[in-house]
């Protein structure tokens, strides 16, 4: 919480304001609230309480950060443990509106996603409408999907040249962070330089995330996000990156099966 939400809260709030108020005519007490910055808040100099009356500093905490002090006589205390409730009330009813703005967003997107994808049997299609909706997540980034392709044992961008990347396939699965993720699970990497799994291709970028491509327990490629800029991916980056693999992931199945009919048919007129 930063200087400005915090005055909001002591000052504008329409609970906290007035509850601050009734304690602080219960109380003659001088007082005065500061943020972390040394800013003044509220400057409460018209008590009655005696000049010399002992002076205490206590800070106003929200989530386990001090966010900004109470001075003043003994009530100070009881005042930056009611703020310290209030803003951590406040932080967590905005967490839980984040939270359902994001489910939100996540329905709309698979259901957007599914239309689109089912529209199709094409793979280089599939891939386009996935890169691009890779590259929609909140924290920015450019889409990407890598296939495996078992012949070289390597991961190729699709479609060719569009994405973040166009040669990273030449690192074969296991090689690199992609190729972990492959291998493993879901990651978030904000810091690519600083993992000594990233290949000279991935080092080009500074964080990703990405998640892999599964049907049926077959690992066939890997989705993601990637920046050249440093970025702070979240959990909520990496969920619905994983709602997108997973609508994915069948469709690129059934896009390879279709092209290796059409192919088969074709040869043989």
């Amino acid at each position: 919480m930063d200087t400005s939400e915090l005055r909001r809260l002591i000052v504008r709030h329409r609970h906290v304001a007035p509850m601050l108020s009734v304690l602080l005519a219960g109380t003659d007490a001088r007082l005065t609230i500061t943020a972390l910055d040394g800013e003044v808040i509220l400057d409460r100099q018209t008590g009655t309480a005696p000049a010399d009356a002992p002076v205490e500093r206590h800070p106003i905490v929200i989530e386990a950060q001090t966010v900004g002090w109470v001075e003043g006589p003994r009530p100070a205390g009881s005042i930056a443990a009611v703020l310290s409730y209030a803003g951590a009330r406040e932080t967590d009813k905005r967490a839980l509106a984040r939270e359902a703005l994001d489910r939100y967003r996540e329905l709309n997107l698979i259901y957007d996603l599914a239309d689109q994808i089912g529209a199709t049997l094409e793979i280089d299609a599939v891939a386009r409408v996935a890169v691009a909706e890779a590259g929609r997540l909140p924290s920015g980034g450019i889409g990407f999907v890598l296939l495996h392709e078992p012949e070289g044992d390597r991961l190729v961008a699709r479609p060719a040249g569009e994405g973040a990347f166009e040669t990273v396939g030449r690192s074969g699965p296991g090689a690199g962070i992609l190729g972990a993720i492959l291998a493993g699970d879901p990651e978030i990497v904000n810091d690519i330089a600083a993992d000594p799994r990233a290949t000279d291709s991935e080092r080009e970028f500074a964080s990703l995330v990405a998640a892999p491509l599964r049907v049926r327990g077959e690992r066939i490629g890997v989705i993601g996000t990637i920046s050249r800029e440093p970025t702070d991916y979240h959990a909520s980056d990496l969920r619905l990156l994983t709602a997108i693999a997973s609508l994915a992931a069948p469709t690129f199945e059934q896009a390879a099966v279709h092209e290796t009919v059409v192919r088969a048919s074709r040869a043989g007129d």
